[in-house]
């Protein structure tokens, strides 16, 4: 009887105890108010995007530590921390992640890979809220990202091994290049497509002379386009030729890759205007000189020849550096372009002294008093070869077998001492 009154007294006792002992206390609170500081590279979305963390949602202080690995393990940043405290409302919580970012960051490239870099910097984009268009270029970085492009290359059946590296290559500044581990092929084939009125074939013999052989990067052969292919379009006055696609497969026959090059031509531009600045030309030398016609498409083979006479020319008044340079100032519009030869004459160099060797006591001087440049008179570059051959058309000498002239330039002093040899 005692034992059949003790159960349920006993559970009476249980159910009022629990009754009366305060509710657990919560681990998780909404937060109210989610902050980011020290952040200059990255956004505060970019960074919460990668912590996992959003106002509104239950979070404590186990979250906030995943959050903070998250964060450091991304390679992005120096360092990590946080503090959170009862909102103002004693809601929930205010949260603030303080954050020292990697200073120094690097643009990407990309070179010798199965995939456009548009391609590749989307696929990198849509795994890592980090990615930009500089990276830091440290381990966890650069191994995350390799690792990423293998996964989208390995879509496209290509599985070599790749490597990321700081790098000047194909550039003038420091890059994280992204490329295949065993290094560059050579460029084996080169193919043009849409190349307008010019044939294939004229832009791959161009290209074939400078291209094949060498070690393919998409910055070096962009350089060989424009020094190659460029100039091929811009003697029919296709100023605005472009060359938006370039793609590579390994090629069938040898060990290399075979470069498809899109070309886009363009409109033909005419020539506006040719003027210049930096030298004292008469209007009749200007356009002996530069030889271009206004208002016919133009033509920067004849660009190039005009800056090779105005060169010459200052050459033989004395000045051996002179140069040019041709700005161009397009009318997208109109479909032209007007010119400004920028010249620079550059110092005057003046004649040193004269020797003359392989002649005897009497013709020495025969020799000596034809030479036409006194000392300190403006040098002209061509005239020893000129005088040279003057003296054997006027059969000055018999059996006269060789002559040379030999010049020592003084760039310092601006003069130029001049050696006759004559080898009877």
């Amino acid at each position: 009887m005692k034992q059949f009154i003790a159960f349920p007294v006993a559970l009476g006792w249980a159910a009022l105890l629990c009754a009366q002992s305060p509710a657990p206390v919560p681990t998780a609170y909404t937060i109210e108010k989610l902050t980011i500081e020290g952040n200059h590279n990255y956004t505060a979305a970019q960074i919460l995007a990668v912590a996992g963390l959003q106002e509104g949602q239950k979070a404590g202080k186990s979250d906030f530590e995943a959050a903070r690995a998250k964060l450091d393990a991304t390679g992005a940043f120096d360092n990590v921390s946080y503090h959170f405290a009862p909102s103002r409302d004693a809601e929930g919580y205010d949260v603030v992640f303080q954050v020292g970012e990697v200073a120094q960051v690097y643009p990407v490239r990309f070179e010798n890979l199965p995939a456009s870099a548009a391609d590749i910097r989307a696929w990198l984009k849509q795994k890592d809220p980090l990615f930009g268009e500089k990276i830091p270029a440290t381990k966890q970085v650069v191994d995350r990202y390799v690792a990423w492009i293998a996964e989208l290359l390995a879509r496209r059946n290509y599985r070599e091994p790749l490597a990321g590296r700081l790098s000047t290559e194909g550039g003038e500044d420091l890059a994280v290049l992204f490329s295949p581990a065993k290094g560059h092929p050579a460029i084996a084939h080169v193919i043009f497509t849409g190349t307008g009125d010019i044939s294939a074939g004229t832009l791959q013999t161009a290209m074939y002379g400078v291209a094949i052989g060498v070690p393919y990067t998409e910055r070096g052969f962009r350089q060989l386009l424009d020094s190659t292919a460029r100039p091929i379009y811009e003697a029919r006055g296709l100023l605005r030729v472009a060359f938006p696609k370039i793609e590579t497969t390994p090629a069938k026959d040898v060990n290399g890759v075979t470069v498809t090059i899109q070309v886009t031509p363009g409109p033909p531009y005419t020539l506006d205007h040719a003027g210049y600045v930096g030298a004292d030309f008469s209007r009749s030398e200007w356009n002996n000189l530069s030889k271009l016609k206004t208002n016919q498409t133009v033509n920067f083979d004849d660009v190039r020849a005009a800056q090779d006479r105005i060169r010459a020319r200052l050459r033989r008044e004395g000045h051996l550096d002179a140069s040019s340079e041709v700005k161009r100032d397009v009318n997208d519009t109109e479909h032209t372009v007007s010119l400004l030869f920028q010249i620079s004459p550059g110092p005057l160099y003046t004649l040193g002294k004269l020797d003359i060797m392989g002649l005897d006591i009497e013709t020495e001087p025969v020799i000596r008093k034809m030479w036409g440049i006194a000392p300190g008179r403006a040098f002209n570059v061509e005239y020893p070869d000129h005088f040279l051959a003057r003296v054997k058309q006027d059969g000055l000498f018999d059996n006269l077998k060789t002559t040379r002239a030999e010049t020592n330039i003084n760039a310092q002093r601006h003069t130029v001492d001049v050696t006759l040899y004559f080898n009877k």
